[in-house]
């Protein structure tokens, strides 16, 4: 139920490159680092889009779809190398974030001191 004067808080998206064969108890503990992340920030967590295979930008580009959709700003990913491990090609789709969706990219791995941190170094299976 909408309240008037009430704050609202802006949305946040979570995404991660995965392998198949990477446990689900290692992916939902990086995701719940996200969640964490985004609830002691002041974000709303939606959802995270998952990357399965190596190479594609499925997800990814689902992701920029809804960003441009529901007008959200906001992208938590475990490292930028969930995006690419390819230095030249994590900063193309850094810049379709930030500049095609208005976007901003928080990477865990970066976080300053003051913002509780998680170990997400990385998932088993992701190839870097």
């Amino acid at each position: 139920m909408f309240v008037p004067g009430a704050s609202v808080k802006p949305l946040i998206y979570g995404y991660m490159r995965v392998s198949e064969e990477t446990p689900d108890d290692d992916i939902e503990q990086v995701e719940a680092c996200m969640r964490r992340f985004a609830a002691v920030v002041g974000f709303c967590y939606a959802t995270t889009f998952f990357e399965y295979q190596y190479g594609l930008q499925a997800a990814f580009d689902e992701l920029a779809g809804e960003l441009d959709r529901c007008g959200a700003r906001h992208v938590v990913v475990p490292s930028l190398s969930h995006l690419s491990a390819h230095p030249m090609l994590c900063c193309l789709m850094i810049d379709r974030l930030e500049l095609g969706a208005g976007a901003q990219v928080h990477a865990l791995d970066e976080l300053p001191v003051s913002v509780p941190r998680c170990r997400v170094g990385g998932l088993p299976g992701v190839r870097r």
